[in-house]
């Protein structure tokens, strides 16, 4: 048998400045996408071929989070999609579920939909998804079964993509797959739901007691993408049953219930400061190093990256022996490569893409280095780990190291900033342009700070100013009540 399957992936910021394009992806297409492929894709189709089936791969489209996507880039993705999908079987594909798109406030929903209407009403289709993202009932009703991430932060990828073929599977045998659904009104950031700290620990524990109920094939939470102000917001579970549609109803109803009722038990999973409180505490620490995520500017969420308020905050300060990574500014960059290493530059710095939470910084620094941005994942010098940022270019103010680039990159790795001869725990103080610190800089933190920084990934949601969003919604409103969304 044959089965399509692909990759699309991309996480809308409707509250940041920076659309995101077609030429901001990565994209391959057919065979291509079978060479190396990556998270639950790989899953999908190790599983397929476990099985004897043949994958007849489309596209595998990924860009960091960030603004909505350009009309005819969406377009793109969804040709890239379709394209192939004649003579098959049924599809196994990933989407993230957070997609907004020039025309389309629930993009990944559109997709699903032509992926449905090239198919036919009788082809299975399966779908592995992000945890942070938006189910919607057009998305349960144009697939068969739908699967989620099961940790925050993600490390189960893979498997993912396995429990997604594995449904496909089953509906090929003969199963009826039979989904319910149900929706909470809560809003929330993925700070405040790390899966390994309550209350969400135990809630994803329900997840492994409900997949053990007589019937039932699989369960999930899509925690919701918060940054993004569209009417069909909200926390959903997904029951996934062996034809029993009541059952599946009932158990995605007492999982919403759960989750609804442990709202208020929510909170961000390290310590939490306003930005100046961060600064001075972590200056106090005993700790060697105290890393401080620049939470507002979060490029995994949709953050330009651009925003220099925590700089400007701690040359206040007079903070010295610190770090910040990354800035985006291809002009300052310049400006730096053009000097020269080891040259004094008077420049402003950020607050170029988005003026809407920051401002230029003017200040004057010593270039110590530029770099190719070329760097291996875990330090694994290896072809299929290598990986490149764009130039970078370390600039010193003061005493304060600053990483500069001329892309907007995401830091999730030590090796990112050893590649340019940053240290991390050779400072005090490193500020990433981060919300929860990722797997790989946890193992090595001392210490973490969360900071509410401004901007458009700002933890506390109801600091920005949603106006689509269908209300009452917690904690927009503190006296919400669960309705039927």
């Amino acid at each position: 048998m044959r089965i399509l399957v692909a990759s699309i992936g991309h996480e809308s910021n409707t509250f940041t400045p920076l659309p995101t394009t077609w030429e901001d992806f990565r994209v391959t297409y057919g065979e291509d996408i079978l060479r190396r492929p990556r998270g639950s894709l790989a899953g999908i189709v190790d599983t397929l071929k476990a099985n004897g089936l043949e994958p007849v791969p489309t596209i595998s489209a990924h860009v960091l989070p960030g603004g909505v996507v350009k009309r005819d880039a969406f377009e793109k993705l969804r040709d890239g999609l379709l394209r192939g999908a004649e003579n098959v079987n049924g599809a196994c594909i990933f989407l993230h579920g957070a997609m907004r798109a020039g025309g389309e406030d629930y993009g990944d929903t559109a997709l699903l939909s032509a992926l449905r209407a090239r198919l036919g009403p009788r082809a299975p289709i399966t779908v592995a998804l992000d945890l942070h993202g938006n189910i919607t009932a057009e998305m349960v009703a144009d697939a068969d079964a739908l699967v989620t991430y099961r940790t925050a932060p993600h490390v189960d990828t893979y498997e993912t993509g396995v429990r997604a073929a594995e449904l496909l599977l089953q509906a090929l045998r003969g199963v009826k797959l039979t989904m319910g659904f149900a929706k909470v009104p809560i809003l929330m950031p993925g700070e405040m739901a790390q899966t390994s700290v309550e209350p969400m620990a135990s809630l994803m524990r329900m997840l492994e007691e409900t997949d053990a109920i007589p019937g039932v094939l699989s369960s999930s939470f899509t925690k919701v993408h918060c940054w993004a102000d569209v009417p069909d917001q909200g926390v959903c579970a997904v029951v996934v049953t062996d034809g029993d549609a009541n059952l599946a109803r009932a158990e995605a109803d007492r999982l919403a219930q759960a989750f609804w009722e442990r709202r208020a038990e929510f909170g961000t999973t390290v310590e939490t400061y306003e930005v100046d409180e961060a600064i001075e505490v972590a200056l106090a620490a005993e700790e060697s190093t105290v890393f401080l995520s620049d939470s507002g500017d979060n490029p995994g969420a949709g953050g330009t990256t651009d925003i220099p308020f925590v700089l400007e905050r701690m040359l206040e300060k007079g903070v010295e022996d610190a770090a910040i990574a990354a800035i985006w500014d291809p002009e300052a960059v310049e400006t730096c490569v053009a000097a020269g290493v080891g040259e004094t530059v008077v420049l402003p710095i950020g607050g170029k893409i988005d003026t809407i939470h920051g401002w230029p910084v003017r200040v004057s620094g010593r270039v110590h280095l530029i770099s190719d941005g070329r760097w291996y994942r875990e330090g694994i010098r290896r072809e299929e780990n290598e990986e490149e940022m764009g130039r970078l270019v370390v600039l010193s103010v003061g005493g304060i190291d600053v990483i500069l680039s001329e892309r907007r990159v995401s830091i999730t790795d030590p090796e990112q900033m050893r590649a340019v001869g940053v240290e991390p725990l050779a400072y005090k103080m490193v500020v990433l342009k981060r919300g929860y610190l990722e797997p790989l800089f946890q193992a090595i933190s001392p210490r973490s700070i969360l900071m509410l920084s401004p901007g458009p990934t700002n933890c506390n949601v109801t600091r920005l100013d949603y106006e689509r969003v269908r209300r009452p919604m917690y904690p927009l409103d503190l006296d919400a009540e669960w309705v039927d969304l």
